[in-house]
């Protein structure tokens, strides 16, 4: 039995244990009424808590305002029961997803804009929307306004809530293991690089910020279902912050760590009742040393595995899943490998790549003019210059990071000039950077997945739902995957986070992830930076494979002339933002102008003249 499947049973064997268990004790009466609302409360609060996760810590994008959605949510689930005609048990449900999306379309509204900025920005932006919220609501006839709104009925039970936390935490670990998920935390990692991959992240940020607002949405049902009333000032600033530190608390990107900070923090103030005024104190040095003994939270971006703990502890079980797995009937199952671009273009004796009379100027300052380039299929070009020739910006133009102020550029016989970057990458232009730009809180092999997003077409219901086709398009990644790497004899460092690679191996997995896009273009920055004489060596055959095995052109920034004169065919110089020179190695070394540019006028040469 693989292991993907142990944790499918050891997890609803887990999560069925704990539901019978409970409410055991509360058919027993072991747990009193207020440990029952507690326990509510504690399945509210991983929800929320979860929720903002996939903002904050999965997406990587402060947001202040998570209980503005929650407001809403909670308002409109239980107006939706108080003027609904039909028994409670079919409204509740409905007011439950009505909430839902209501704080969906609210977060569609405020994240359209809101999510172009970062940072600090974001953050303002968000708590004013919850503090907006809430003025809102107070001054609303409808909602109550200051005075809250009475007569809810009490519909949420621990049954409820519990199937309901259980439902959308099973739904953001699915997310997270899926094409979609893995483009949510890229942007995390690296916005520029996510998008350089084929990752439309302005796309996935509104994605993931809506669907956090929708889970909060109902979560907010929940409650107002559980309280029987509600008051503006309970959503104001300091319950979003409340949730914001149960993240922090357990690890920002880490669901499992969320739910467990949840738990404690929402049950700790409640246990520690009996000390009265103390308890707010003993539950503040607490939050205090965990901040400063554990600044990435329980688990940082880790997840708990029950199957880790489950095969740390009790060997003798895979025994007993080897027996069953023997006796069960084997079934083949169909996998569908990625997609393969097609591209538009028949006429190769033509450039792939052109650029005529490109150019950029940013305020008063020229920064390229004038650009020349043709790169045609199956070749290896290089792109040399002095320090601030503008090589970089040049690749920032080809790849829609910068939009030209004048020119055109032609890939595959079409214009691309502004379209966006992973627009682009899906058009057939792939790249490295100059400063390594990894995920680098994710494994070599899921590097690679991310950039078979623009190959892969299934759902975000098919990743949450693990449908055949979702297991059928994993499969096949995940063997395009390790077909890549091996290439590159990087096959037995799959599941090795890309952090802790050495430094010559970052650089040959972003190229591997450039070539996943398959593309008919790969732009190289520097590759060879920083690397030693031994790696930059290994680096030339490389390139020679790469040419070789994926039919792709190379145009290729690099200041190791070595490696430059090694194996380019033409060489064109850039410098101050022109082309200089442009001709084949040979032509290029013997050049007077090139070697000018690089080494400067001699005091000889100026007596001569």
């Amino acid at each position: 039995m693989s292991k993907k499947m142990r944790a499918y049973i050891l997890n609803i064997l887990a999560i069925t244990a704990i539901f019978l268990v409970i409410n055991l004790m509360i058919d027993a009466k072991i747990l009193s009424r207020s440990n029952r609302s507690m326990l509510m409360d504690v399945g509210i609060a991983i929800i929320m808590a979860t929720s903002l996760n996939l903002t904050t810590g999965m997406l990587g994008q402060l947001a202040l305002g998570h209980a503005g959605f929650m407001a809403i949510g909670a308002y409109t689930a239980a107006l939706v029961t108080k003027h609904m005609t039909v028994d409670i048990a079919l409204s509740f449900p409905l007011g439950l997803i009505a909430g839902g999306l209501v704080a969906a379309v609210f977060g569609i509204i405020i994240g359209v804009p809101a999510l172009r900025l970062k940072g600090d920005y974001l953050a303002i932006i968000t708590l004013g929307f919850g503090e907006i919220i809430r003025v809102i609501i107070n001054n609303l006839p409808f909602t109550g306004g200051a005075m809250g709104l009475i007569g809810i009925n009490r519909a949420t039970t621990f049954s409820y809530v519990y199937v309901v936390m259980v439902l959308i935490v099973i739904s953001l670990f699915t997310l997270g293991r899926s094409r979609h998920g893995r483009a949510i935390i890229s942007i995390r990692e690296n916005e520029v690089a996510a998008e350089s991959t084929g990752i439309p992240t302005t796309r996935y940020k509104i994605f993931a910020f809506t669907l956090a607002a929708f889970f909060a949405g109902i979560a907010g049902g929940l409650y107002a279902h559980k309280m029987g009333t509600l008051s503006p000032a309970t959503f104001d600033f300091n319950k979003s912050i409340e949730y914001l530190v149960m993240v922090v608390l357990g690890g920002m990107g880490s669901l499992t760590g969320s739910i467990v900070a949840a738990t404690v923090l929402t049950m700790l103030p409640e246990l520690l009742r009996f000390l009265a005024d103390w308890r707010m104190l003993i539950y503040s040095i607490v939050l205090i040393l965990m901040m400063l003994f554990r600044p990435k939270g329980l688990l940082g971006t880790l997840e708990f595995s029950l199957v880790e703990v489950w095969d740390f502890c009790a060997k003798y079980v895979k025994k007993a899943f080897a027996f069953i797995k023997k006796h069960l009937p084997k079934r083949e199952q169909k996998v569908i490998m990625p997609e393969v671009p097609k591209y538009d273009y028949a006429n190769f004796n033509l450039p792939v790549l052109e650029t005529d009379k490109l150019g950029i100027r940013f305020g008063g300052l020229q920064a390229a003019q004038d650009v020349h380039i043709k790169l045609y299929d199956n070749e290896i070009v290089g792109l040399i210059g002095p320090n601030g020739a503008g090589k970089t910006t040049v690749f920032n133009m080809l790849t829609g990071v910068y939009l030209p102020t004048e020119g055109d550029i032609m890939l595959l016989g079409k214009s691309i000039v502004g379209k966006a970057t992973h627009e682009i990458t899906a058009n057939g232009i792939a790249r490295t950077f100059q400063n390594i730009r990894l995920f680098k809180s994710m494994t070599v092999l899921e590097n690679i997945k991310v950039a078979f997003q623009t190959r892969m077409h299934y759902s975000v219901l098919d990743g949450v739902l693990r449908t055949s086709r979702f297991n059928r398009e994993e499969m096949g990644i995940d063997l395009r995957a390790r077909e890549l790497l091996s290439v590159f004899g990087m096959e037995n460092v799959a599941d090795v986070r890309a952090d802790s690679l050495p430094y010559g191996q970052q650089r040959k997995l972003e190229i591997c992830r450039a070539l996943a896009s398959n593309p008919k273009v790969l732009l190289l920055d520097e590759p060879a930076a920083g690397m030693n004489p031994i790696e930059t060596e290994e680096l030339m055959k490389t390139i020679r494979t790469i040419r070789e095995r994926f039919s792709v052109a190379v145009l290729l920034i690099e200041h190791d002339m070595k490696l430059v004169m090694g194996i380019c065919e033409r060489i064109y110089v850039l410098n101050y933002g022109r082309i200089l020179a442009q001709g084949t190695p040979e032509e290029i070394a013997t050049n007077s102008e090139v070697v000018e540019a690089y080494l400067g006028k001699s005091e000889n040469t100026e007596r001569e003249k």
